[in-house]
């Protein structure tokens, strides 16, 4: 069987390279819509000058689109947020914030199933300077992780 992680990683990756896949299709739409511009504009390049000025704000608009240079860096603050948010959460004991764990207890006796007093009781345990293992956590920094990855 294929352990969890490789599938979230895979999953993860798999998203990304989509992504850009997509990221890639929206660019060549826009060279398209481009040149398209760009032959419109030789067109009416002889009607007036109030056409030709639309079409040159149009053009800077498109060339405007699919050039965001705070793209890589969006990518980066979601990942190092994800990473500072799992650690914070796995630390937090460490420096003063207790964790409080809910414990079933099973109280009374059973004699042969003739007398049978038992039940479960829940009890809160204290846990001070302990350190947490989220299993949630580890899933989401290795998708949020193999999703960068796949993107760049």
């Amino acid at each position: 069987m294929i352990p969890i992680e490789v599938l979230t990683m895979a999953g993860g990756a798999a998203m990304g390279g989509l992504f850009k896949f997509m990221d890639k299709a929206q660019e060549n739409k826009a060279k398209q819509q481009e040149l398209m511009m760009n032959m419109m504009k030789a067109k009416t390049e002889e009607k007036d000058a109030d056409a030709a000025r639309a079409t040159a704000s149009a053009d800077a608009a498109a060339n405007r689109v699919g050039n965001d240079p705070f793209a890589k860096m969006t990518r980066r603050i979601f990942v190092l947020s994800m990473v500072g948010l799992g650690a914070w959460a796995m630390f937090a004991g460490l420096f003063g914030l207790d964790i409080i764990v809910p414990t079933q207890v099973e109280t009374g006796f059973n004699f042969l199933g003739l007398i049978d007093t038992t039940g479960t009781k829940t009890e809160f345990v204290r846990l001070e300077n302990a350190v947490v293992e989220f299993e949630w956590l580890k899933q989401a920094i290795l998708a949020s992780g193999a999703f960068y990855l796949g993107k760049s």
